[in-house]
């Protein structure tokens, strides 16, 4: 198993993704580009202690952008407010 903290490095703040979370019930991070979908998902799951349902992801410039859809019954702004960020 990959460390979580090697595999997610930062959260995505934006207003898009704040409206994700609300809306969508999704987290938005930059991981690394070596990162699989089963490894985010893993990540998020034992830092979160949340199940994922799906996993986007696409490459910027900024880096590997991931968008997690959290399982029903779990809800993203409880998982943010874990951060400390949001």
């Amino acid at each position: 198993m990959v460390n979580p903290y090697n595999v997610i490095m930062l959260p995505w703040i934006t207003e898009k993704a704040m409206e994700a979370r609300t809306s969508g019930n999704r987290l938005e991070f930059i991981v690394r580009r070596s990162a699989t979908k089963g490894e985010i998902s893993a990540a998020v799951e034992q830092l979160f202690d949340v199940e994922v349902e799906k996993v986007n992801v696409r490459n910027t410039k900024n880096g590997k952008h991931a968008s997690v859809k959290l399982a029903e019954g779990y809800f993203a702004d409880e998982a943010a407010m874990r951060l400390g960020a949001f």
